[in-house]
């Protein structure tokens, strides 16, 4: 398993692709930076440094492309079978990838909250963490609790990703499905909305989880979700596990 990550780690590692996505998000968290310094009523201050000065959001755009890529490159290049032949297991090679996959998340998560913490500290030096937001937290409080549902969201979309990548034949065709099915489920979501309201069962389909880090932070959503945040969380949760155990019955069963 260990030769396994290690492989899988030099391949993301060497790819040209991998450090010109943290180049970009990097880039993309410079510039608004710059815009509110030059222009303090361009954008909310608050607002722009909670959403990681809106790097934060293109982080989940990298991890969709390269959780697509990890999956979907090994079919249609035909490298999974050396993989096989080497007498590693399906299972093996599966969870390996979902090792390098969370590893890169984590990576990317880390370094766009460095750079946010740093541009507030270099160009926003009177910037009060301390601040009071929702009731009695503060804003740092929930920069963090939104990081942590972000993270959850993200890990949970990418489990399924990861089945629409075992599923179809091509890299392309498995990130453009991802990237679609991300937007499509966003726009959707005032309507889902409308739609629980009237049929309370809908509010358990998956999608309403994708709403799950902004009720984090906003527990009034509550009203609209019909469901408290430790629930939302939990069944979050429990669809990641879900759709990741299908995402490996796909993997093992696929053809070579």
């Amino acid at each position: 398993m260990g030769t396994l990550i290690k492989q899988e780690l030099y391949k993301l590692t060497h790819k040209k692709g991998t450090w010109i996505a943290i180049g970009i998000m990097v880039v993309l968290q410079i510039i608004p930076a710059l815009v509110q310094k030059a222009d303090s009523e361009f954008f909310q201050l608050s607002s722009l440094i909670s959403n990681d000065y809106l790097g934060g959001g293109l982080y989940l755009f990298i991890m969709i492309a390269s959780a697509a890529s990890i999956i979907a490159m090994e079919f249609q290049y035909g490298t999974i079978k050396q993989l096989l032949y080497r007498q590693y297991y399906r299972s093996q090679v599966f969870i390996s990838k979902l090792i390098v996959i969370f590893m890169q998340l984590v990576v990317l998560k880390v370094i766009s909250t460095i750079m946010t913490f740093t541009l507030t500290a270099l160009l926003f030096p009177s910037f009060d963490w301390d601040q009071k937001i929702e009731g009695s937290q503060t804003l740092l409080q929930l920069y963090f609790l939104g990081m942590g549902g972000n993270v959850l969201v993200t890990v949970f979309l990418l489990s399924v990703v990861i089945l629409i990548a075992t599923l179809l034949k091509t890299n392309a065709a498995a990130i453009t499905s991802g990237f679609i099915g991300y937007f499509v489920s966003m726009a959707a979501s005032s309507v889902l909305l409308l739609l629980i309201n009237k049929w309370h069962w809908l509010r358990f389909n998956p999608f309403s989880m994708l709403m799950t880090s902004s009720q984090i932070i906003s527990p009034d959503m509550s009203q609209a979700t019909l469901m408290s945040t430790p629930l939302m969380i939990t069944l979050t949760f429990v669809y990641t596990i879900l759709f990741t155990f299908i995402a490996y019955f796909s993997f093992r069963k696929r053809s070579v």
